[in-house]
């Protein structure tokens, strides 16, 4: 097959591009950036000048792109997309609805709201590890190298995705030692640096109460996201009124949606990760890793690292702690995040907060470890770093079933299979 694929700065972009050539696709790249996300005519006439003359069975995308879809309905080409945040706000665009569409959605709650809207070829598809790569990287000669312990007022990146996007890229400059291992890891963002922390202070103090209110809600929730359905209309309409609240006339994501996902969702996550980390920090002196670039001002006795690269060096730490912490952000009500999959099939253990689509894959304390709450996750914590045998085991039950059950390949394979079917 002949498919042109759209180049992003995803973190498993690399990884689907080697999958689709591995399984005998002729592929091609269009890495055009999109200036406008909603309307950016110069990108649309490249893309359709390609997709006119390429002759291409399908154009690929991983989340969908309502620019890419547009284009691909006026070509008739098929557009296929895998989406790999959730909620993809991208998708409340009237241009899902176009019968040129195949979408793959890693969050199944997600998933049947779209077909409850009416959307056709909607299909669901986890998230995946590249095992192929990861032990190939994991066998050679460990090139990761770490340098001095960052300072905590470092300046900071923020983060505007969901978990798919945590691992950003660090290129080393200074003086280095080897990696050792560590015996309890976190690598992702705080999210310090939030909308909801920025526009604070021009609320009115009865909505600030509220939504203060509804942060600390949902931290008290495992495995679900509340945030949403606390946000009545006399709420919404007390938001749209104070914050700058635009969207184009082909989108219908709401309010409601908005706010709860791009502004509520990444504060309770900063709240939940850095409450999470102090209380693992002071129960286990020196043992707590954070790799991150986020400001680390907040966790006083954490041992922070810089950021890692994905790719190269993310592998390692995952597969050099004992303990691998995951901290789903709400956004994700249901499904798993790319984090779950990278650290299983780095041959790491996962100790991780809820979600419903764990238990479709693994078996609690068998193949993974799940905590309810920060009381859980310290207990378990503990019982691990004790029961060095046991938590070998566990480790290998879930790298043996993500390597034959849960690959890109695996996931590659199933889309192309349902695109053949489609056709």
């Amino acid at each position: 097959m002949k498919i042109l694929i759209y180049r992003w700065n995803s973190y498993n972009q690399n990884d689907i591009e080697s999958a689709f050539k591995d399984a005998g696709c002729v592929c091609d790249i269009f890495n055009e950036k999109i200036s406008n996300y909603e309307n950016d005519p110069s990108f649309c006439e490249k893309l359709y000048t390609i997709l006119k003359n390429g002759k291409y069975d399908f154009c690929f995308s991983i989340n969908f792109f309502p620019l890419i879809s547009g284009a691909c309905h006026d070509t008739d080409t098929l557009y296929v997309s895998w989406n790999c945040d959730a909620p993809l706000l991208a998708m409340y665009h009237r241009n899902v609805f176009f019968d040129t569409n195949i979408i793959f959605e890693f969050d199944y709650n997600n998933l049947i709201e779209f077909k409850n809207m009416g959307v056709t070829n909607i299909y669901y598809l986890p998230l995946a590890a590249n095992v192929k790569r990861y032990d190939q990287l994991l066998t050679k000669n460990n090139p990761f190298t770490e340098p001095p312990l960052p300072k905590s007022t470092d300046t900071l990146h923020e983060y505007t995705e969901t978990d798919s996007a945590a691992y950003p890229v660090q290129n080393f400059s200074k003086p280095a030692q080897p990696l050792t291992g560590y015996d309890i890891s976190f690598v992702g963002s705080l999210y310090e640096k939030n909308s909801y922390d920025k526009i604070q202070s021009d609320l009115p103090d009865y909505l600030t109460g509220y939504l203060d209110g509804a942060i600390f809600a949902q931290t008290q929730v495992s495995g679900g996201n509340i945030l949403e359905n606390l946000l009545t209309p006399e709420i919404c309409s007390m938001i749209e009124e104070i914050t700058d609240y635009k969207k184009s006339d082909d989108s219908f994501v709401t309010t409601k949606k908005l706010f709860s996902t791009t502004v509520l969702g990444f504060k309770a996550a900063s709240v939940t990760r850095i409450n999470n980390l102090n209380k693992l920090s002071k129960n286990f002196i020196h043992k707590v890793h954070l790799f991150t670039d986020s400001d680390i001002s907040t966790l006083p006795l954490i041992t922070a690292h810089p950021r890692v690269d994905y790719l190269t060096e993310m592998p390692f730490i995952f597969n050099k702690s004992k303990i691998n912490i995951n901290m789903t952000i709400p956004n994700i009500s249901s499904g798993l995040s790319l984090r779950v999959w990278d650290i299983i099939g780095c041959h790491g253990l996962l100790m991780t907060d809820f979600r419903p689509e764990l238990l479709n894959f693994f078996k609690p304390d068998e193949d993974i470890v799940i905590y309810e709450d920060s009381n859980e996750l310290i207990d378990k914590t503990s019982f691990y770093l004790k029961h060095d045998e046991l938590r070998n085991k566990v480790t290998d039950n879930a790298y043996k079933k993500v390597s034959v059950l849960h690959t890109t390949e695996i996931r590659i394979s199933e889309i192309i299979k349902t695109v053949k079917h489609t056709r």
